[in-house]
């Protein structure tokens, strides 16, 4: 079976997040045999580590939002009675768009606050590093659009009379 580059897209946050805890396990690997062995490690290594960990956790939560793997916004989902479920569902859409798209306006003002910034150990803009914040709070924003997208069809589709029924 080949990959085809749609299905590489439709999963780029998976296969990001998944990238860069291969290279956090890697590193750190690598560096405890290096102490263990040669009593020195990498230098860098702590900051690899931590950069690469920091992509994981902040794409990996867009993607673990976007298979609805957030144990807080199941449990929610399906509070109170059937017909009520996708109204909920939308309301909870529209407070994941506020936060989220909040979220990735400070971390862009986080980014320009901190432009001049270097890493202390690889020297490379602190960019990289924090750019992380941004993209993985905007993966969130717009599955949560998808979602309020989904969840409004939902709700408008639902039969007119299944709220009297249910509620007697």
């Amino acid at each position: 079976m080949s990959i085809t580059p749609k299905q590489l897209l439709s999963n780029i946050d998976l296969i990001v997040s998944g990238f860069f805890l291969c290279v956090t396990v890697l590193v750190v690997i690598v560096n405890v045999v290096l102490r263990y062995l040669f009593q020195g490690g990498l230098f860098w290594a702590e900051e690899v580590a931590t950069t690469s960990f920091i992509w994981s956790v902040f794409v990996g939560a867009a993607a673990a939002y976007r298979y609805k793997m957030h144990i807080g916004i199941d449990f929610i989902t399906r509070l109170g009675p059937a017909p009520f479920r996708a109204f909920i569902a939308v309301v909870i859409d529209l407070m994941m768009i506020a936060i989220n798209g909040y979220i990735v306006y400070l971390s862009m003002l986080f980014i320009q606050a901190n432009s001049l910034k270097r890493t202390p150990v690889l020297d490379i803009p602190a960019l990289y590093v924090n750019l992380a914040l941004s993209v993985g709070f905007t993966l969130m924003t717009v599955y949560a659009l998808n979602f309020l997208y989904q969840d409004l069809l939902r709700l408008v589709s639902s039969p007119k009379g299944s709220l009297a029924d249910d509620a007697s």
